[in-house]
């Protein structure tokens, strides 16, 4: 891992350098500030190592963080496109429902009188009483709420 890399994960390392290295305080953490050189200094200050196995500590231990999680970090974008993907479909998928919901809407209107609309309205309220009343509740609130505004 390189120091850029390190200073840009820095923060969410916090966790995994702690369970590392338990004497790393938090305001260790912050004086450290993700460069790797200080981080080296305090683990061979910290454990007494020399600065050669500090530095071989220290590296190992990023590459295995970045083993564990650097790939995690691409996965999370690819599967976001995907994601983003899927999304875009499903947008246009519901777009066209709707579309062609407005379209046959407008050809039943087209074709009706109101004597029939009104005999279908019937038919529903008869095959779903319950729902319909529900329907009467709700649309009796929203036009008492839209009344006084």
């Amino acid at each position: 891992m390189n120091d850029d890399i390190l200073a840009g994960q820095w923060t969410q390392m916090k966790g995994s350098m702690k369970s590392w290295w338990g004497q790393l305080t938090d305001d260790d953490f912050e004086d450290i500030g993700g460069q790797k050189d200080k981080l080296i200094g305090w683990v061979q200050e910290e454990y007494g190592r020399t600065r050669e196995q500090a530095a071989h500590e220290v590296d190992a231990r990023l590459k295995e963080y970045n083993d564990k999680y650097g790939g995690t970090v691409a996965d999370l974008k690819a599967k976001a496109y995907d994601i983003g993907e899927t999304v875009a479909g499903k947008a246009t998928e519901a777009a066209t429902a709707v579309r062609s919901g407005v379209e046959k809407a407008s050809s039943y209107f087209q074709e009706k009188t109101f004597d029939s609309i009104g005999a279908d309205v019937t038919g529903l309220v008869r095959k779903y009483p319950v729902q319909s009343v529900l329907i009467g509740i709700g649309l009796g609130i929203w036009l008492a709420r839209s009344g006084k505004h």
